[in-house]
Formats: structure tokens, sequence, C-alpha cells
């Protein structure tokens, strides 16, 4: 067996650094909290506006937390609902998965996050329908 260079391992251990640079700008999680909507300030609620790029879902900046909220009302509604947080190429993400529905006309679905330091006009809305 041929014995690998020093210059080839180098090359080697470089091309596996700038995969995993890639790799790590490509998808990395955020800081969120989920909130209960019972649970948002004042004032909050009444402020939301509703998303021109994604219409299910809400925002407004409070101080320096901006709240996101997604809400589904409709007949055959959803149940089960998850809102997570994550940043691609530093574009913070916003996905809401879908994972149970029922049969029930009257089931409200809304879900809340809280985040530090974001600007609403950088977000990207996403929907994920898992059933």
């Amino acid at each position: 067996m041929k014995k690998i260079s020093r210059w080839g391992f180098m090359y080697v251990v470089l091309v596996f650094l700038i995969a995993l640079s890639i790799h790590n700008a490509m998808h990395h999680p955020m800081d969120y909290e989920v909130v209960e909507i019972s649970n948002l300030p004042s004032g909050v609620k009444q402020g939301m506006k509703e998303s021109n790029r994604q219409q299910a879902f809400s925002t407004f900046e409070h101080g320096d937390h901006t709240y996101v909220v997604y809400h589904l009302n409709e007949s055959n509604s959803y149940s089960s609902l998850d809102l997570k947080a994550h940043k691609r190429f530093s574009q913070p993400i916003i996905t809401a998965t879908i994972t149970h529905a029922v049969d029930d006309p009257l089931v409200e679905s809304e879900k809340a996050i809280k985040l530090k330091e974001s600007s609403d006009k950088e977000f990207k809305f996403q929907v994920v329908d898992e059933r």
C-alpha cells in the first residue's frame, strides 16, 4: 500500500474542515423560548401583524424580543402543532410542523415563540405538514 504524504494528509484535513464549516453554516439552532398564548405580554396579542409572506404567521416586536405566533383556524383544523426556529446561512427560519389532524371544526391550533434580538423583516416562514 502506498503511504499518504504529509501534504496529502493536509489536503484531506483541509477538505474535511471546509465541509464541516459549510455544514455548520447551513443549519444551526437558534435560541428561542416557547410561550403559552395565554402568557403573552399585554398588548402583544392586539399588536400582532400578519405576515404577508405566510398568512398563518403573525409577528410582534416588543422591546428586544420578537414574538412569532402560528395560528390556524379552519374546518378540519390541526391539533398537534410544533413551532421551532433555526438559522440557515444566518437567516432565521421559523418552522411550524403539523403532525396530527382531527375532524373537528371547533379546534384551534396556536403556538408562540419568543426570540431575542431578531427582526421580523429577516424571517423566513415555512410549514411542514406531516399528517
